[in-house]
């Protein structure tokens, strides 16, 4: 399995390198205390210096070799803590090389004292969370028959396939898998990976996601359920920004939203608000921000869902549904964001990227195929192409949600499978999803989305704190 440097999977968001090695098993520990397992293992520590003090004043009681190990094997783990996503709040750090060979020693010390198999699963698992991918996968090549029947090392070499775009190696990886659900189990993520192949491979997977649309003659959606709170008092072409959220959400995120779109981008947008469930309370106060922001010239529609398994992916989904709807309903260009973005800087560094283009979506180079356009920013500019195109994706999503595959991702992958399938004639416009989407919170980005850490303290709430005192009330502050 050689793959040049891995630079893709290196380079990915490091919830992918942290996903399979959360799970850290390591067998027998003799007489330590178990607190000490807990705190490395399931409270991610990594304070070495209390680690040691304490492993200091415990004893394993093991054969010499294997308490050396063991010891050795939870530095490990507490000196690799420092690279998970949560350690960061979120913001994509890369770990300096002495960090990373510290604990490829570390590992490389373990095996040779103990060489059990859980301490190589473990050290396999710890070297793909730190990046250290050519010593993770030398180790699973030199132990193939130990690890067959080991369902995580499948699960990161399938990941590692689809990351560096192997599909001919993930795809026999997929056909030993199928044949054994136990290498599977019912974890999301790689039920994910495995309809992505498939389709990646040239097949229409039908279940957990279904691919039929994209090959069936589908009829149209019906909107009989859409029902319009405000039209938009001016008819302009300007660029519309389509914001949809439950109740919840509106007054958590999108308010906010709302306010930085006045704050920097007042005279350039148009904003549509599409409302999941709506109330009297949110009505109410999209009447008010209509009065607050006119500039904005704030359209309304609302649709009612019933309260059904997956909700939450129901309500990130659908706006795809809606902008199906609306990009024939309003003049002008219609720009796809995530309610909880916030604006950072004006249009202009964006428009003259998108000015000849029908579709403009995101490109991200190390991203697995479920993120290759992702959600958080999808321009339409109401052309035949765009309009082919979001229908595509909405057909995608409709034909799911109705078969109950309420799954994690399922707008991404509407996104990526039918940008996948798009003739080359089709003209779409990428642009760098750290520019549109950035979880960095650079200054220069057009818009900050939060981080996979919802509740952290970093420039986007400083920012969200600042435009609540400028323009907030109390309803939703």
């Amino acid at each position: 399995m050689l793959m040049a440097d891995y630079t893709h999977v290196k380079s990915t968001h490091q919830y992918y390198r942290d996903v399979f090695s959360r799970e850290l098993m390591i067998g027998d520990i003799g007489d330590l205390p178990k607190e000490i397992i807990v705190d490395v293992i399931v409270n991610r520590s990594c304070d070495i210096y209390t680690l040691n003090k304490k492993l200091a004043a415990s004893q394993s009681n093991l054969p010499e070799a294997q308490d050396r190990a063991l010891k050795l094997l939870l530095n490990a783990i507490a000196l690799s803590n420092l690279a998970l996503d949560e350690k960061w709040n979120g913001q994509q750090v890369h770990m300096p090389a002495e960090y990373i060979d510290s604990v490829v020693s570390y590992l490389s010390d373990v095996l040779e004292l103990a060489p059990n198999l859980e301490y190589l699963v473990a050290s396999i698992q710890l070297l793909f969370r730190i990046g250290s991918i050519e010593h993770a996968v030398a180790l699973i090549e030199n132990n193939l028959d130990a690890l067959q029947d080991v369902p995580v090392i499948f699960k990161i070499l399938l990941l590692t396939c689809i990351l560096e775009d192997d599909y001919e190696y993930a795809l026999l990886l997929v056909k030993r898998m199928t044949a054994n659900s136990y290498l599977i189990g019912e974890d999301p993520l790689t039920l994910l990976m495995i309809v992505s192949t498939i389709f990646k491979s040239g097949g229409y997977p039908d279940s957990y996601i279904d691919f039929s649309s994209l090959v069936s003659k589908k009829e149209n959606i019906s909107y009989e359920h859409y029902q319009w709170l405000h039209k938009r008092d001016h008819d302009n072409d300007k660029p519309t920004i389509l914001i949809a959220c439950d109740v919840k959400y509106y007054h958590q995120h999108a308010v906010h939203l709302i306010y930085s779109l006045y704050e920097t981008n007042r005279e350039k947008f148009n904003v549509h608000l599409h409302v999941y469930n709506i109330d009297e309370v949110t009505a109410d106060d999209i009447k008010a921000k209509r009065t607050q922001f006119p500039e904005l010239n704030i359209s309304c529609t609302v649709e009612s869902i019933a309260d059904v398994p997956g909700i939450n992916v129901h309500y990130a989904c659908r706006r795809f549904v809606a902008a199906n709807y609306l990009l024939s309903a309003v003049k002008g260009p219609l720009i796809i964001v995530d309610a909880d973005c916030l604006m950072k800087n004006g249009w202009q560094f964006v428009e003259h990227t998108v000015a000849s283009a029908d579709i403009a979506l995101t490109k991200s180079e190390s991203s697995p195929f479920w993120e290759k356009a992702i959600a958080g920013f999808v321009y339409l500019n109401g052309g035949e192409e765009s309009r082919r195109f979001i229908k595509k994706v909405a057909l995608f999503i409709w034909n799911n949600l109705m078969k109950n595959n309420a799954v994690w991702f399922l707008d991404q992958v509407a996104l990526s499978a039918v940008l996948d399938r798009v003739g080359e004639s089709t003209h779409i416009a990428r642009i760098d999803a750290s520019f549109v989407c950035d979880v960095n919170h650079r200054e220069s980005s057009f818009a900050w989305v939060v981080t996979t850490i919802k509740d952290a303290q970093n420039r986007y709430s400083e920012y969200k704190d600042y435009l609540v005192e400028k323009y907030g009330n109390k309803l939703n502050s």
